[in-house]
């Protein structure tokens, strides 16, 4: 199984920190209940107005990258995928 790896962009958002608890669970939440990866446009009509989806979706990769699930990104939508080990 290939070796997965926390996708970055070359700059994070000034704001990438101010994802908020909250926010942070909906995506989770969405992510974990459904049966095929979400795009961000998906993803941002359900989260409240204002959310930077990318910022939340780092934040949540990095935050799982340690775990038994990873968050992964297939053809422009995100995921939930098993680690590998």
């Amino acid at each position: 199984m290939p070796r997965l790896k926390v996708v970055v962009p070359d700059e994070e958002p000034d704001h990438a920190g101010e994802v908020r608890a909250e926010e942070l669970r909906l995506l989770e939440a969405m992510l974990f209940a459904s049966s095929e990866p979400l795009d961000e446009k998906s993803l941002a009509e359900r989260l409240p107005q204002g959310v930077d989806v990318r910022a939340a979706l780092l934040r949540l990769q990095e935050d799982y990258a340690t775990r038994g699930v990873h968050l992964v990104r297939i053809g422009g939508r995100w995921t939930f995928r098993t680690a590998g080990d």
